[in-house]
Order: structure tokens, then C-alpha cells, then sequence
């Protein structure tokens, strides 16, 4: 009987979305109205500059050499945390729009992996999932999962609630996030493929790979949305401050 409730009030939820923002007739971009070419919700003009900003993200990363964050195997980003892919993002996010989680991973699907066997989303806590009416993670980790015909697994959750990272230092947000992720047993022995929408200083993908280990993990790889150098405070990216391997 809860699982039939919990279904309707998710049914609710989409229907309300579809209702409040019309994504299937403007772009989820830039609010002009769609034709009948327009993909994934983006119109043709915002998918254009969507390209052109994985092109960027893929020659940074093939630029970069540098030291990842303990426990983790690679990261790769959609895309650079600017223009119509931050647009996105701050839909999905901030906005409640579940369907700006579709161009986003449909990109991410492209990025390449190793050898993952499951996927699992970055968790959020109660009371931000509450607000929002879903994990925005969990919703790309299921559209890249379906893509690529993988196990999709909410295997990590938040154990307490921490203050939000937006405009802390690179080590106040390591801090931060100290001891506040478990991993269930379903990731014991499997190489896992962690989702996350934007990675910053890599903190938050880093205690992620820390309780997914911890449960016994094989490998774990990470795909965010995008890459973000700095938070609105202008933090530079420590990665770039670390020493080469």
C-alpha cells in the first residue's frame, strides 16, 4: 500500500512538473520556443553552445595532469560549468525540473569509463531531497544507467546533515564532508561508476569514494555534469595547485 502511494504522489509530482514548466514547448535554456527539430528539450541555438562547451571540457581534461582525489580512478565531466550547460544544471537543481536532467546525461553517457559494473548517484540529505522532490544525482545516474544498460543503486546515503558547500574554502569543504556518506554492502566487490551534477574541489566525489571503499568497492570512477574551476566567491581550482604524478 506505501509503495502504491509513494508511486502516485512520484506520478503527482511529474504531472505538477509538466504543468509549472513547460519543457516539451520552450527551451530548457533559454526560454525561446522549441521546433520540431530541437532535441532532448534544447533548442538548436543552446545545443550548438552545449557542444561546443564538451569540446572545451574534453581539451582541458586532455590538457590536465594531475593528482586525483584518494580512492578515485578518473574523473570526467561533461561539460565546463558555463553558459547553457550551468543553465541546466541550476534548472535541475534549483528549479525542480526533472527534465533538464535529459541533456545532461545523455552527454555524460558519451564520456568514456572503465569497467563499471553499477552505477551509483552521489546521495543528498532528507531535508534538500524534501525541497527539491528527488536527488538530482539519482536522476541522471537512472537516464546514463538506461542508456547504457547498466544496474543503477542508491547505495550511498547521507548519514547527518552538513551546512551546504556553495562558498567554502577548498579545505572547509573537505572538512565539511568528513564522515557524512555510508555505503550499503551491494557495492562490496563491484567497480562503480559515481554520478554527481558539479565537481568543484572534488570533496564531495572523494567521500563518496571514501564510504564506497570502505564497503568494499573494487574501483571507483566518477562522471559529474560539468566542472566547475571555482564557486561564485572565485575559489581557484586546487586541483590545479597540486603536484603531477
Amino acid at each position: 500500500m506505501m509503495k502504491w502511494i509513494k508511486c502516485v504522489l512520484a506520478r503527482l509530482g511529474e504531472w505538477m512538473d509538466d504543468l509549472l514548466f513547460p519543457q516539451h514547448v520552450l527551451c530548457l535554456c533559454c526560454d525561446h520556443a522549441l521546433d520540431d527539430e530541437a532535441a532532448d528539450g534544447v533548442c538548436k541555438s543552446c545545443s550548438r553552445k552545449l557542444e561546443r562547451l564538451a569540446i572545451a571540457q574534453e581539451a582541458l581534461e586532455a590538457r590536465e595532469d594531475r593528482l586525483l582525489p584518494e580512492g578515485i580512478d578518473y574523473i570526467h565531466a561533461a561539460y565546463v560549468y558555463e553558459g547553457p550547460a550551468r543553465k541546466l544544471i541550476h534548472r535541475l537543481k534549483y528549479e525542480s525540473v526533472r527534465a533538464a536532467a535529459v541533456p545532461l546525461a545523455a552527454q555524460m553517457a558519451l564520456l568514456p569509463s572503465g569497467e563499471e559494473e553499477i552505477i551509483v548517484p552521489v546521495p543528498t540529505d532528507r531535508k534538500r531531497r524534501r525541497r527539491r522532490g528527488f536527488n538530482q544525482s539519482s536522476l541522471l545516474a537512472q537516464h546514463i544507467a538506461d542508456t547504457l544498460g547498466m544496474e543503477m543503486k542508491e547505495a550511498l546515503v547521507r548519514v547527518d546533515t552538513r551546512r551546504p558547500q556553495t562558498g567554502l574554502s577548498a579545505r572547509e569543504r573537505r572538512e565539511n564532508l568528513v564522515g557524512c556518506m555510508m555505503a550499503s554492502d551491494a557495492v562490496s566487490g563491484k567497480r562503480v561508476l559515481l554520478v554527481d551534477d558539479v565537481c568543484t574541489t572534488g570533496a564531495t566525489v572523494q567521500e563518496a569514494a571514501r564510504a564506497l571503499r570502505e564497503a568494499g568497492a573494487k574501483s571507483v570512477g566518477v562522471f559529474t555534469a560539468a566542472r566547475s574551476s571555482g564557486d561564485s566567491d572565485g575559489e581557484k581550482d586546487p586541483f590545479a595547485m597540486l603536484p603531477r604524478q
